[in-house]
């Protein structure tokens, strides 16, 4: 039987496509076309298996299924009722619609565009079967996309069900904890090649630390999480699923140098310390409690961290505060690379050093610069480096 060839959507965080494009390209994904805040491309259904499982930088995979042109709504509604809906679920399955409207004639909301979807959907179960599916918002057993263009339209539907930063092993948070694919994306952007220790010096929930572990391992990024949202289709292949899950598993390896993450915050230690733990890495990740200024690694290390600012994380007198964050880079972390992601330009101007490069990055709705410096020789503080053990127990 040949091969079907289908139309995805990949998107991602802006800042984060050069990432993604990189993944789809190593993937082998054919005609890769630039969309904003990802990629549409061509590729079979192990494909979409295989991304949705493997991505570390993608956030939803979206498969079309329908596009047509529209004048009004009836041909809209029509249009979405002749669509065969059960390829994917049964009338006693549960949908939600979401939506994005560009420049149309015919609507000035998205809000409209998804209740007719619904109804359109709802009328072609009722007509057909004489039973509807119900609408689940927050778990349905089918996502479907809307792309209103103009008169165009395109359908699709959601491949990965939740967002895929929830990666499965996250279990506890502190304040302000970090989007798990931004996390990635940080270490990616900073171009770490895992041939140096890694250290996150304000380690929070220990996101960025196990993002970098499961890199350095060669983890999927999936490997964690135990639902998709193409387990709900009709279409759904198992054992196809099984195979690609074990390929990937199967490319694992041990990291030799060491992950080490720092906090002043005995809270953000256990909570660091419990998602360490659900995702299996407390051999391949230390944790000490240490004031980041007080930090000086023996070795060069990849220095990546997310240090608070006003917006998220209030602190007294931020300008002193980053201005003793650049102090500590230039004194303490020389031949290291130091990465940090912050919020608020007047805090990033205040740290007193050039950054090396500066990378726009939205966080939530912050708009944001992923910074590097490189610490140039200086007098070093003599002062102990990461050796004191933390209260994790919980």
């Amino acid at each position: 039987m040949p091969t079907t060839i289908h139309h995805y959507t990949f998107k991602t965080l802006a800042g984060l496509e050069p990432l993604l494009e990189k993944e789809l390209n190593d993937a082998g994904c054919a005609n890769i076309e630039p969309v904003k805040r990802g990629f549409m491309f061509e590729a079979d259904e192990a494909m979409m298996y295989r991304l949705n499982y493997t991505s570390r930088f993608g956030i939803r995979l979206l498969v079309e299924v329908l596009r047509f042109s529209f004048t009004d709504k009836e041909e809209f509604l029509k249009n979405i009722r002749s669509f065969e809906w059960d390829t994917y679920v049964g009338a006693d399955k549960t949908i939600a619609v979401d939506s994005v409207v560009t420049s149309s004639p015919v609507f000035n909301n998205s809000h409209f565009v998804e209740l007719l979807t619904k109804d359109g959907v709802v009328d072609f179960f009722r007509n057909r079967y004489g039973l509807r599916p119900s609408v689940d918002k927050d778990n349905p057993d089918l996502l479907i996309n809307i792309y209103v263009n103009n008169d165009e339209c395109v359908v699709s539907v959601d491949s990965s069900g939740k967002s895929l930063h929830k990666r499965g092993y996250r279990v506890a948070a502190h304040v302000a904890p970090l989007n798990e694919v931004l996390a990635a994306g940080i270490i990616g952007l900073s171009g770490w090649k895992m041939d140096c220790d890694f250290i996150d010096p304000m380690c929070g929930s220990g996101t960025i630390l196990i993002e970098a572990a499961m890199m350095a391992n060669n983890i999927p990024a999936g490997y964690y999480r135990s639902d998709f949202g193409f387990m709900h289709w009709q279409t759904f292949k198992p054992a196809m699923f099984e195979r690609i899950k074990k390929e990937a598993d199967a490319q694992t390896k041990e990291f030799e140098f060491q992950i080490i993450g720092a906090d002043r915050a005995d809270e953000s230690l256990r909570a660091a310390s419990a998602n360490i733990r659900k995702a299996r890495l407390d051999r391949d990740i230390e944790l000490d409690r240490q004031n980041f200024f007080e930090i000086a690694p023996e070795n060069p290390s990849h220095i990546v961290f997310n240090p608070p600012y006003d917006a998220r994380m209030p602190i007294e007198n931020s300008i002193e505060y980053y201005k003793k964050i650049g102090d500590t880079i230039k004194n303490n972390l020389q031949g290291s690379k130091v990465w940090m992601i912050v919020g608020n330009e007047e805090l990033w101007k205040s740290i007193g050093l050039k950054a090396t490069i500066k990378i726009p990055l939205l966080n939530g709705m912050i708009e944001s610069r992923l910074l590097c410096f490189e610490a140039y020789q200086g007098s070093r503080r003599p002062v102990s480096g990461l050796n004191e053990k933390p209260d994790v127990e919980e």
